[in-house]
């Protein structure tokens, strides 16, 4: 048998998979025989990455996430991993092959080639899980530096984005904006909020498990200024007799699906580059902070989980503890500052 190629495989690692092997023969097994099996596996035992990466995301990811994680999911290997692995069987597939891939999707998408890392990794993980391999070729690949997202609406920015809203003809994607602005919610939240999710006389929002990125209901209290806005829709709810806050005309699932149109023309009315709509959410934080709400506060508006995902506002915290150390200051010189 050849234990590997000498100008690859040090000396003395020869001698140690050499040792192995023999014991192996020792013990009456046959590490060739064993060798060519391997090689030889039938395919239902070593289907093609695509055929297992599709089993993966029906029986896992779709169990466990959102339809839109799902849909994700697949554009992602669609798009960018089987290109590079879908025809190569499960098994057959080496560390450098996902180097490779990792390479060849950060000529253009950097960041993407970091996620089709880890979807890989966590295809191969299902498969160890399952039996099917002993290594996980996409462990421990280096990965592509990442440089935080953090695009914040200034308060003169939000003056300008008011008059921008009024101006549009499209009231109904202009409230989803004002709503996300007002609650700090995720634009699918928005757009798939019902009507027997809100008590307007409390001032709460219950966010179904279905609707959320974590996955668990998430009761969250919202704004007087909020509430007037929801209330002026029902009542046009009301004569239309629909479940949706936000319907939708041509949508499968009865609501609106999306305003990336209204907002791209928002933003040039307002004179404004560079914002995506998810930055409303990041607005909404960074005023709390700003004002001097603690991350704790800031997390559970935002139904993060981990205190961790909330902590990217710390640094927004330094005004206001400035402002209180200079307070702390005024009263121990007894006010002779």
């Amino acid at each position: 048998m050849t234990v590997g190629l000498c100008s690859k495989v040090p000396l003395d690692k020869a001698r140690i998979e050499a040792r192995k092997l023999m014991a192996t023969a020792d013990l009456g097994q046959d590490p060739a025989a064993q060798r060519k099996e391997a090689r030889t596996v039938k395919p239902e035992a070593n289907p093609l990455f695509s055929e297992f990466a599709e089993r993966w995301v029906s029986e896992v990811v779709a169990r466990k996430n959102r339809a839109g994680t799902v849909k994700h999911r697949r554009l992602l290997l669609k798009n960018h991993v089987n290109p590079y692995l879908g025809k190569r069987r499960l098994a057959d597939i080496d560390r450098r092959q996902i180097e490779d891939m990792h390479h060849g999707i950060s000529q253009q998408y950097p960041v993407a080639a970091n996620r089709a890392v880890s979807v890989c990794s966590a295809i191969f993980s299902t498969a160890m899980r399952w039996g099917m391999l002993e290594r996980n070729p996409a462990a421990d690949i280096d990965r592509n530096m990442e440089e935080g997202r953090e695009r914040f609406l200034t308060p003169e920015e939000l003056a300008r984005h008011h008059p921008a809203h009024d101006a549009s003809p499209a009231q109904d994607s202009a409230d989803v904006v004002r709503l996300l602005v007002l609650t700090g919610a995720r634009v699918g939240e928005v757009m798939a909020m019902r009507w027997e999710q809100l008590d307007l006389d409390l001032g709460v929002w219950t966010k179904p498990a279905a609707t959320t990125k974590q996955n668990k209901t998430h009761r969250v209290p919202i704004s007087p200024m909020a509430v007037t806005l929801l209330t002026r829709r029902r009542e046009g709810a009301k004569k239309r007799q629909v479940e949706w806050v936000f319907p939708g005309r041509d949508s499968e699932t009865g609501h609106m699906t999306t305003i990336r149109t209204f907002w791209a023309a928002v933003c040039r009315r307002a004179g404004i580059k560079g914002v995506r709509i998810h930055d409303l959410r990041h607005t909404f934080a960074s005023l709390l902070v700003s004002s001097g709400e603690s991350l704790a506060v800031v997390g559970a508006l935002l139904g993060h989980t981990q205190a961790k995902t909330t902590s990217r506002y710390a640094h927004l915290l330094d005004d206001p503890l400035r402002r209180a150390t200079e307070r702390v200051a005024q009263i121990a010189a007894g006010g002779r500052l």
